[in-house]
């Protein structure tokens, strides 16, 4: 006698049904293993990689802090009056400085290096051109050879300072002995200017190799780049396949490199790394023993309904297969009079969509006729209404789409409370904000009555005094296909809260009682909206729309549809005057229009916070425009009156007034329409004109004067430009 279970699985049925089961678990662990070991792989790779990124960065962060202080100091040096004084007594006065001025300029040296706080700064050592001696705190260092300026600067190095100053035959530790060098131009000023000498400053090495040391785990090899000059490395090269490069603060030039190992980003999974995978397949195997005992529990009545519908005999190899079985069921079903189609479109799981497609009009004559004829869903009574709830924040007071999706659920389950089987409530969302509610029922001043007490309900459960609830609900209707106009209907009648205020519940009507009187609006209104905003008066717009209020809500009461065309007006006036100001400006201005509905007072208040807007935000295009005006101003005037400085380029005028040499271009584009060389050249040949007619200097000394740097070029410019050698413009 054959068990329970081995007739279940007889059935091909059953079979393909746990198997589908069964395959269904399978893939989904497999999924889940594969998605979880590239997760982890990848989530650990990049966790190391973002690890030594930060590494990296600190590294790179630290050198460039001692730097900046190396980069204080000669600036200090630069400064430095006492230093300065010194220079003058050895270079231009050509003395042997005194015991007193070289012990001030010593303990200058002293307190400069002391100022930086800094134990990785060793020494800092200052030479002047040509001097064949090296000054450093409390010592001066006898030199072979003059000392020469660097070729560039500034230099930044890992070496000594004999190589640094191409110094023979010096054995001084100082000079011999190998550090991070920062070197600058010694000028004798902040400003910039000439060098005049060289100002060092040593750092310890051995902080740099221990910093670099630390990082040797990660990185195969570092190296520090001053341009195309490797000027530090540590660690041997490894063929990388990654390289992180970050630039330095203290210069363009340098650049820290660090070289990826890929072998140490290489993840190996250790054992509680399986540990997840584990329990996916304890899981699985759960899941299997949980479906087959369902299967089998669901099965049960389908095996009953096959052993009384079989033919064949028992045991036949047909028995058990459910193919046969749902065709008879089928055949007794039947198709006749569309009774099925009907019965699958009215189902109660197709109510909700049908609902849906209702309220958007999606669906068609035939459809509404299948729903009418079968009661649909909850519409049995003769009467119903749709009202439309609608959330707002009052006050100041903001929030977020999901605080609003909390109240209407609130909202909507306030809503569903009320529904019995005399008076049923659905609800439909339409919105985060906005909520249809369909009440059925046989009495329309009960209905009415029933979205007073749905509008409390809703309150209390939302139990927040910053929500306002307002409920606009549509005319009694008796049509379904109507459904789609009530909720238009309910929409309208929302929007009656632009005079009655929020918090209450508002209803259409289908005649309008009484005409809509007109609404007063000043003819110029676009005209002083423009005026004041361009002349800066706020206190004219907020005059405007006080007069505008007092004249439509203080002295007289208008209807809605009133209250709506007074609203379109302001909206396009104030769009007008704003699009106005716009064409004659580089600001862009514009009004939006208020998407949800809203009271009047909320209407008005955005209004006027889009006007003090604009007025801001033109205001100060206005000062910006002054601003760069007189800028230009000042820049010209510069021109003019150095033109004829040999010292005047585009570069000079640029650091002078602190901004680019591409503005200082346009400037003179459009003040001179002329390009600054051209400009600079026509006002030097101007001038030399003058002096050939007028004096008798020679041409040398016109050239001088008229800011050429030799004849040479004075000849060509002159002769470019007035199509005569100057000499021959003289005889002329």
């Amino acid at each position: 006698m054959e068990s329970k279970n081995e007739k279940l699985f007889r059935s091909s049925f059953f079979r393909r049904l746990f198997l589908s089961y069964v395959l269904l678990i399978l893939v989904s662990i497999a999924i889940f293993c594969l998605w979880y070991l590239y997760s982890y792989r990848t989530t650990s790779e990049s966790a190391a990689q973002n690890e030594a990124r930060q590494q990296a960065t600190a590294f790179a962060t630290r050198t460039d802090q001692n730097l900046l202080i190396a980069q204080s100091l000669t600036g200090a040096m630069n400064s430095s009056e006492s230093l300065r004084t010194m220079y003058q007594s050895i270079c231009i006065e050509k003395k042997t400085p005194d015991s007193m001025l070289l012990y001030r300029s010593q303990s200058e040296l002293s307190r400069i290096k002391a100022s930086s706080g800094s134990l990785e700064v060793y020494a800092i050592l200052l030479g002047f051109e040509g001097d064949k001696r090296l000054f450093a705190p409390g010592r001066v260092i006898a030199l072979d050879e003059p000392v020469r300026a660097l070729p560039v600067t500034p230099w930044m190095e890992v070496t000594n300072a004999v190589s640094l100053l191409n110094l023979t035959g010096n054995a001084n530790m100082i000079l011999n002995r190998e550090f991070l060098v920062y070197a600058d131009a010694y000028t004798g000023s902040a400003a910039h200017s000439s060098a005049r000498g060289i100002a060092v400053v040593l750092m310890e090495l051995a902080p740099l190799q221990d910093r670099s040391k630390e990082l040797s785990r990660r990185f195969g090899r570092i190296s520090i780049r001053n341009g195309a000059k490797e000027i530090y490395s540590c660690g041997e090269k490894p063929n990388p396949e990654d390289m992180l490069e970050i630039a330095s603060l203290v210069s363009r030039n340098l650049v820290y490199r660090f070289e990826l190992d890929p072998a140490v980003f290489r993840i190996s999974f250790p054992l509680k790394a399986f540990l997840p995978l584990l329990i996916m397949a304890l899981i699985g195997l759960m899941s299997l023993y949980g479906c087959y005992h369902y299967l089998k529990h669901r099965y049960a009545p389908i095996g009953a309904i096959t052993e009384m519908v079989a033919t064949e005999e028992p045991g036949t190899a047909a028995r058990g297969d459910l193919d046969a079985v749902l065709k008879g069921i089928s055949a007794l079903i039947g198709e006749r009079n569309g009774y099925r189609e009907k019965m699958i479109t009215v189902s109660p799981y197709a109510s909700h969509g049908a609902l849906h497609q209702l309220i958007s009009g999606n669906i068609n004559q035939a459809q509404v006729s299948a729903l009418q004829e079968e009661y649909f869903w909850f519409l049995r009574r003769d009467t119903y209404m749709v009202g439309l709830v609608n959330l707002a924040m009052t006050g100041e007071k903001t929030a977020t789409e999901q605080q609003f999706l909390d109240a209407r659920a609130l909202a909507a389950h306030a809503c569903a409370a009320l529904s019995d089987d005399e008076y049923p409530v659905v609800t439909i969302p339409r919105d985060a904000r906005n909520l249809y509610v369909v009440a059925n029922g046989d009495r329309s001043e009960k209905l009415t009555d029933l979205f007073y007490t749905m509008l409390k309900a809703i309150e209390e459960a939302i139990d927040n005094p910053s929500v306002a609830v307002t409920i606009g609900v549509s005319c009694p209707e008796t049509d379904l296909e109507r459904l789609r106009s009530a909720c238009l209907d309910a929409a309208a009648a929302l929007d009656n809260m632009i005079t009655g205020g929020r918090g209450s519940v508002y209803f259409a009507e289908k005649e309008q009682e009484e005409k809509d009187r007109d609404f007063w609006f000043p003819k110029d209104a676009q005209e002083k909206i423009v005026r004041a905003l361009t002349e800066n008066q706020p206190d004219k717009l907020d005059q405007l729309m006080d007069q505008i209020w007092e004249k439509n809500f203080q002295k007289s009461s208008l209807p809605p549809d009133a209250v709506r065309r007074l609203v379109d007006e302001m909206h396009s006036c104030i769009s007008a005057a704003l699009r106005q100001i716009s064409e004659n400006s580089t600001t862009h201005l514009r009004i939006e229009r208020m998407s949800e509905p809203a009271t009047i007072e909320e209407i008005f208040a955005y209004f006027r916070s889009v006007l003090n807007q604009a007025l801001i935000t033109y205001q100060a295009e206005v000062a910006g425009d002054e601003g760069r005006s007189r800028l230009q101003d000042e820049i010209c005037g510069y021109i003019n009156a150095n033109v004829l400085s040999p010292d005047l380029s585009l570069t000079s005028v640029a650091d002078h007034f602190g901004v680019s040499s591409k503005m200082v271009g346009t400037v003179c584009r459009d003040r001179f329409g002329k390009t600054f060389l051209q400009y600079v050249r026509d006002c030097q040949i101007q001038h030399a004109t003058r002096l050939l007619q007028t004096t008798d200097l020679s041409l040398e000394e016109i050239s001088e004067q008229c800011g050429f740097t030799n004849l040479l070029i004075f000849r060509r410019n002159f002769k470019a430009s007035m199509g005569i050698n100057p000499s021959d413009y003289r005889k002329t």
